[in-house]
């Protein structure tokens, strides 16, 4: 793995996390790779293909008035143009309807190049801790 792949999923996180605080569902779909796969705790099925990924996202930001997401990729791992690692991340939301939810969390992730730019093929992701003010 070289430094600039490091930099480049480094890049990848923050521009989803970017477009998430945005509420920005084009901007943020951008981060997926065509075929890519997301799964929150809370699904049953992973949602797969990126427009049906991008339809997933608009429908559960409706609720959200502002998010505050940061997150950094660790254990990374490189193998020609697939890779795969974890990253860990911090959210702090705040509903329309009032109250704060903050969670801890690990995306377990893998990662695709393609034509020259890293995307995520996948994202699972696993709540460390959630914690939910009125």
């Amino acid at each position: 793995m070289t430094i600039l792949d490091r930099l480049a999923i480094r890049e990848l996180t923050e521009r989803y996390a970017a477009y998430a605080m945005r509420i920005d569902p084009l901007g943020w779909g951008k981060c997926w790779a065509e075929d890519g796969a997301w799964q929150l705790s809370s699904m049953d099925e992973p949602v797969t293909g990126r427009d049906a990924i991008i339809a997933e996202f608009a429908k559960r930001m409706e609720y959200v008035g502002s998010l505050w997401l940061s997150g950094f990729p660790m254990d990374l791992i490189v193998d020609g143009e697939m890779a795969a690692g974890k990253t860990y991340t911090r959210e702090e939301v705040l509903p329309k309807a009032g109250g704060r939810i903050s969670v801890n969390g690990c995306f377990h992730d893998t990662y695709v190049r393609h034509s020259g730019q890293w995307l995520f093929k996948s994202r699972r992701y696993e709540v460390l801790d959630i914690k939910r003010e009125p």
